[in-house]
């Protein structure tokens, strides 16, 4: 899974990186020049994977992995024109950095800080990008299509249209409702204004015992689109403390009840419509990303291809039940593990065993 971190300049890109990251990439009030993107993979943090594995122990805990890519800060504007819009459409899931504190020292492009006005501007510049690549395809398609009748052309000029009138309306393309067959004909688009984005708002020192309050006033009343906010100038210090019971002491005494990262995965996982089924194998306990609703059959090809051509069945147990019975040995005495055919909607924090033929 990707996400990609992109804004304004002087949002806390960066900082954002890394709080989630741990990495502990140099911040400046000031671009000293272009830089590459910075670039880390961590784990999603996973209470459910770690209560499984303290029953095996002896065995290797594998979490779901996550890439985090950390972009440069884009002008006003520009995100159509942006060097960075490959890296963009590339993204599983966007994080749009807010600027939401004030410091004199850090120059913003505007008069005054308005985190709500930013985040309407950057909805509306990523609407503008994928109405950009509609029409430009739109204008290919017209040309192509003068030359000769092309059934599937004409089929992607009707959906196209219908795209473009969305986007002209003002409404995200992860707003439009789309078959499955549709999906798969744009999916090569990459369009932004369909990917799911979380807007994280960098909020004054001052606000940091009521951000729960301020992500209210934020509050987006779109589909698969959130904001969350967060103090990147307290965190970062917090995260230089190197002693426990020091950072708890901080914590409490700025009324941080759950640091940002306790807070964004889950966030983060609801907007993609991800969940997670476990297997506990001969070596290791893993953890496996797959969507909302999909079938055992679906899971079962998440490990590998093989599993899902020759799937036979699949054994579940909620991983609750499991802790309760101690081990899947115990499990399977006492009639706890069911059998499950392919169609069976995987639910979040089943563990499966998938039996196959070779």
């Amino acid at each position: 899974m990707n996400f990609t971190l992109f804004g304004y300049p002087k949002a806390g890109k960066t900082t954002l990186f890394n709080i989630l990251t741990g990495a502990r990439i140099e911040v400046t009030a000031y671009e000293d020049g272009k830089r590459e993107p910075n670039e880390r993979m961590c784990h999603f943090p996973d209470d459910h994977l770690d209560k499984l594995w303290r029953l095996y122990p002896e065995r290797k805990r594998i979490a779901a992995a996550v890439d985090f890519i950390d972009l440069a800060g884009i002008s006003y504007g520009e995100v159509k024109t942006s060097l960075f819009l490959n890296a963009l459409r590339k993204a599983d899931g966007l994080v749009h950095v807010v600027r939401g504190f004030h410091n004199d020292e850090i120059p913003h492009a505007k008069p005054v800080i308005r985190p709500a006005d930013d985040i309407r501007t950057m909805e509306e510049e990523l609407l503008l990008a994928d109405l950009v690549s509609v029409e430009g395809r739109l204008e290919k398609l017209e040309k192509d299509l003068k030359k000769a009748k092309i059934p599937e052309g004409e089929k992607e000029k009707e959906l196209l249209v219908r795209l473009r009138c969305h986007l002209e309306e003002g409404n995200p393309l992860r707003e439009c409702a789309l078959s499955e067959a549709e999906e798969k004909q744009i999916k090569n688009f990459a369009f932004l204004s369909q990917k799911p984005v979380l807007h994280m708002v960098n909020a004054d020192e001052s606000d940091i015992g009521r951000l729960p309050e301020l992500e209210n006033g934020f509050a987006l009343d779109k589909k698969s689109a959130a904001a969350l906010a967060f103090c990147g100038k307290i965190e970062s210090e917090i995260m230089e403390i190197e002693d426990e019971e020091e950072k708890r002491i901080f914590q409490s005494e700025y009324r941080l009840s759950e640091p940002t990262p306790g807070r964004f995965f889950p966030a983060a996982l609801a907007l993609m419509e991800t969940i997670f089924f476990y297997t506990i194998g001969k070596d290791e306990v893993r953890a496996w990303p797959v969507p909302r609703d999909s079938t055992a059959l679906k899971a079962a090809g998440a490990i590998h291809s093989d599993i899902e051509k020759g799937f036979i069945r699949a054994e579940v147990i909620p991983y609750e039940m499991l802790l309760g019975c101690g081990s899947l040995q115990a499990a399977k005495e006492k009639g706890a593990i069911r059998l499950e055919g392919k169609e069976y909607i995987v639910q979040d924090g089943d563990v499966i065993y998938f039996r196959f033929a070779a």
